[in-house]
């Protein structure tokens, strides 16, 4: 027995440095601090804005947050502990509207604040800042400087942290919350193409939406994936993946992936959505997108000699990404209104090219004012109107006059069809409402800070009532799905609204 007692405590003295080193560690390891509230200076109001919750900064959750005021400095957000709790570090995972100047201040009434941390020169995604010991019940982040003068300053989680000897009750982030993946922790891969449910049939009706997105990782996300999957409960069958590039002014003549805002979706991305889209039983349209940073209408872009060569690589690259992983459809360009006309030779070219890329058929995606100039329909096979053609002049019409001005639009469109010999399926590559009074005057933007889902719902059953009786419209794609569940109080989408049951139903019963 003695022997063996021996035996027992030379391994429990062999153990101790390793005890011992795991206390150590222990003890460094910081404990996060949840707060008891949060509030916040303001909250953006735009077609994309997040809830109005300032608790989305501490929830865990990687696609909640908190969204400012637009086109403000100095808006804040503060976390309330309930009582004083000591913090060492503070963590700011960012949304792509960073701030790049902030600092970070304490309080013991919410009314007096102190600086602990200034950052002059944030980058943005996931910033760590190292604070001295404070000891305090309010913590509060000031945005003084935005990444872009347009946008606000936007926030998923806003996190402090500190010695668990000083804050007893508070726990490890891995226990708080489980699970949790912050998004520059994702892992993308190049998967393998997923076989296409078909081709998209001669008379087959595109019952679509767009889903866009202006993120590096959001369409690889089980979030994106879920949302695709909702898709079904609302009979879509066709979805128009898009993804962005830009250029720096109307002027430039290159355009790349965004590396400053992290807009564009990387490759590995995208083909998962295509591929998770396939899966579900989705028929895909991808749909490259030219954007601008200083905000100004792709439309504007003039055209040059040098610009369409770059242009052709930009839509070059994701054909061949549309041919190896089975898109159906394939835009080649958006609402490029200042140059199919003058630049007629450059498009063909374009068009030439991508076809000996590309098997499958090709679109061009119109503004609603341009289709009628654009001279190469019949080299393509469909012809795509983005059909935000403005209704009446009025804030609340009359389901009737709706259809009276869906009736004037087609026959514009089924009168020039004739006109100029155009024998193509019509499919509008885009069409939508906001869900805000007045949306039927500018359809492509939201007017109103009033709330009004009827006039959204009311405006596509009249789309759709007058256009399906026209033999050739194909299809529609509404703007738009976030690959993430967004609400938008006065935005375009149309999850949880009055326009979710119209479309679903129109779905349902069209083949």
């Amino acid at each position: 027995m003695a022997g063996k007692n021996r035996i027992i405590k030379a391994v429990l003295i062999a153990a101790i440095p390793a005890l011992l080193s795991q206390a150590r560690a222990d003890e460094g390891r910081l404990v996060y601090l949840n707060p008891f509230t949060v509030a916040a200076s303001s909250f953006d109001d735009s077609e994309w804005a997040p809830e109005p919750e300032p608790s989305a900064v501490s929830d865990g959750d990687f696609n909640t947050r908190w969204s400012s005021v637009m086109g403000k400095d100095n808006e804040w957000i503060y976390l309330d502990f309930g009582k004083q709790k000591t913090v060492t570090e503070v963590i700011i995972y960012w949304e792509r509207a960073y701030a790049t100047e902030f600092e970070i201040q304490s309080s013991d009434d919410a009314m007096n604040w102190k600086t602990i941390a200034r950052v002059k020169n944030g980058k943005g995604e996931k910033e760590t800042v190292s604070v001295p010991k404070t000891t305090a019940q309010y913590l509060r982040l000031v945005g003084l400087k935005r990444v872009n003068p347009d946008w606000g300053f936007s926030v998923w989680e806003f996190e402090a942290y500190g010695p668990p000897e000083l804050n007893p009750q508070d726990f490890p982030v891995e226990e708080v919350f489980p699970g949790r993946r912050p998004r520059e922790e994702v892992k993308l891969v190049m998967e393998e193409p997923v076989r296409s449910p078909g081709a998209i049939g001669p008379g087959e009706f595109q019952k679509g939406v767009n889903y866009s997105s202006y993120n590096e990782v959001d369409l690889a996300l089980q979030e994106s994936d879920e949302i695709l999957a909702y898709l079904k409960t609302m009979n879509v069958t066709d979805v128009c993946i898009i993804v962005t590039w830009y250029q720096d002014s109307l002027e430039s003549m290159s355009m790349s992936p965004d590396a400053v805002g992290g807009r564009t979706p990387r490759d590995e991305a995208l083909i998962h959505a295509i591929n998770k889209a396939h899966s579900l039983g989705f028929k895909v349209m991808l749909k490259p997108h030219i954007d601008i940073q200083s905000g100004e209408f792709r439309g504007d872009i003039p055209g040059e000699e040098e610009w369409f060569g770059n242009y052709g690589d930009f839509i070059l690259k994701y054909a061949g990404i549309a041919q190896k992983f089975n898109v159906e459809l394939f835009c080649i360009g958006t609402e490029l209104s200042g140059t199919p006309t003058k630049w007629e030779p450059n498009w063909r070219k374009i068009i030439k090219d991508i076809r000996a890329v590309y098997s499958g058929p090709i679109t061009y995606a119109a503004n609603w004012d341009e289709y009628k100039y654009v001279p190469f329909w019949n080299d393509l096979d469909y012809m795509g109107i983005d059909a935000y053609f403005p209704l009446t002049n009025k804030n609340e019409p009359s389901k009737e006059e709706l259809l009276v001005a869906w009736k004037r639009e087609a026959d514009n469109i089924e009168n020039f069809l004739k006109k100029k010999g155009i024998n193509k399926p019509v499919i509008f590559t885009e069409a939508g409402y906001a869900s805000s009074d007045g949306a039927n005057k500018r359809p492509w933007e939201v007017t109103s800070k009033t709330e009004d889902q009827r006039e959204q719902a009311d405006c596509l059953d009249a789309l759709m009532t007058v256009m399906t009786n026209r033999v050739w419209f194909s299809g529609l794609y509404v703007w738009n799905v976030f690959p993430q569940d967004i609400s938008s109080p006065l935005g375009f989408p149309v999850k949880g609204k009055l326009a979710e049951k119209i479309l679903a139903d129109w779905y349902a019963k069209l083949k």
